[in-house]
């Protein structure tokens, strides 16, 4: 949460036993006025490229819709091994703070269901599924903008 810091954009971290599906998480950290969130990586099925699928937990992600957004038939989810080669992260804890270790020339875009962007706050693992960030969602669209990430809104 350096990176947040050192921006100036305010969060609150709470530290908690590890989860990882959505449901796990639902029922360790509840907050109020706060949009829950999954984050997927997926790749496109017939080419090389990723991208960051974030939805409310509660939205069952149809990968044949997400991938026509990008023009793409249909998505599959990335496999651990990419997950740790493209963002240094584990399942379970993936999040859109892990653009922030990024593998160099992968530039994934993020698909966001715009349905989060109608709560007050949002709530991600800071790429570690031990704690969660709380951050207003004003200040989750200023830290997308101030890492570039080209962000494509959908509504699942």
């Amino acid at each position: 949460m350096e990176y947040l810091e050192k921006t100036g954009i305010p969060y609150v971290l709470l530290n908690h036993p590890a989860v990882v599906t959505t449901e796990e998480s639902k029922n360790v950290v509840h907050v109020s006025g706060c949009a829950s969130c999954k984050s997927l990586y997926v790749k496109d099925k017939k080419s090389d490229n990723y991208y960051l699928v974030v939805l409310p937990f509660d939205k069952r992600a149809d990968m044949r819709r997400l991938a026509s957004y990008v023009g793409c038939a249909k998505f599959e989810f990335a496999t651990e091994q990419v997950l740790e080669e493209h963002l240094h992260v584990h399942r379970g804890s993936v999040s859109p703070f892990a653009f922030l270790f990024e593998k160099q020339g992968r530039d994934a875009p993020l698909l966001i269901d715009e349905d989060i962007f109608k709560m007050p706050k949002v709530k991600f693992h800071p790429c570690d599924n031990t704690a969660t960030v709380v951050i207003s969602t004003e200040d989750f669209k200023k830290y997308l903008s101030s890492i570039g990430k080209r962000t494509i809104s959908v509504q699942e």
